[in-house]
């Protein structure tokens, strides 16, 4: 029995939040597997139109694993649940494009320490811009409500094939 809020499943989510997640998952799994993961992470930004979006999600996830409160919850890339963890820190993003910059402080300040917070609020902010002006529109964080709009490409489904 399941209590608590309902699962989320990897594909509902829209495919910019999506590629997203990928690009956190894959980083994680390089880390544990000692593999770089940096070539494929730059493509998925490549291909988002965003290439700068590579290096400031390496410095994302440098924040967060040198700062993290707890061991944050991030599934493998082939794992069809998102964890609660996973969509706070899509939220980042999220809040980071719709320019609730407080916000996404906050919901980092619930996983990390300060200084990590700091530096991975900048560095989400910085791939949050570099996706919109390429047109790249992250759905709505919520509570804002309203229906969502977001364009972008599909993730290559070879690269979910890792392990």
């Amino acid at each position: 029995m399941h209590f608590g809020s309902p699962v989320t499943r990897r594909d509902t989510l829209p495919s910019l939040d999506h590629a997203l997640l990928w690009t956190m998952r894959a980083w994680v799994l390089g880390m544990c597997r000692k593999q770089d993961m940096a070539e494929r992470i730059h493509h998925v930004f490549h291909s988002l139109g965003a290439p700068e979006g590579g290096p400031q999600l390496d410095r994302f996830m440098r924040a967060l694993s040198h700062g993290a409160r707890r061991s944050l919850e991030v599934h493998c890339v082939c794992n069809p649940q998102v964890s609660d963890d996973e969509l706070s820190l899509l939220a980042v993003f999220q809040l980071q494009q719709a320019e609730r910059h407080e916000e996404a402080f906050e919901t980092l300040c619930g996983l990390t320490a300060e200084h990590a917070a700091i530096a991975g609020c900048d560095s989400a902010n910085r791939i949050a811009i570099a996706l919109a002006e390429c047109g790249q529109r992250l759905r709505a964080p919520l509570p804002l409500g309203g229906p969502a709009s977001w364009h972008c490409t599909i993730v290559d489904p070879g690269l979910h094939q890792l392990h």
